[in-house]
């Protein structure tokens, strides 16, 4: 399932449909309307992974210098083992490496960390993980 990328700063009408959904299907809390208005109006975005226009998966993102945070992520349950995460994190490396910005994770949860080392993060000393373009 090919997707695009799209750094979302204000969502429309029809991305505020596709993201109450995600936050419908996936139940994350980082994923309501406030706390999404608050990243947004807070130095954040939305990475929006889109197939025929629709949101489809997101990762939230902050950044902080050449820094970018990814705090959280989901996929519609209608997309899920269709390769859009592992797509959506690939085109986010991409525009990381094109910018010279670190992508970074904190609090990843333990069943995730396979899957983050094969995108190439390694964790540091302090138990963040990162992701930096020489990796």
């Amino acid at each position: 399932m090919p997707i695009k990328l799209e750094h979302i700063h204000q969502p429309t009408p029809e991305d505020w449909n596709d993201l109450d959904k995600l936050h419908q299907n996936s139940g994350l809390a980082p994923l309501s309307r406030d706390q999404l208005d608050n990243l947004l109006t807070s130095n954040g975005w939305i990475a929006g992974g889109r197939f025929n226009d629709r949101i489809v998966g997101v990762i939230l993102c902050s950044q902080s210098a050449d820094i970018v945070t990814l705090h959280c992520a989901a996929v519609r349950t209608l997309t899920q083992r269709r390769g859009v995460m592992h797509q959506s994190l690939w085109l986010l490396q991409k525009w990381a490496a094109n910018e010279g910005f670190v992508l970074q994770i904190n609090n990843l949860p333990e069943f995730l960390h396979a899957a983050v080392v094969s995108r190439g993060f390694t964790e540091t000393a302090e138990g963040t993980w990162q992701w930096t373009p020489t990796n």
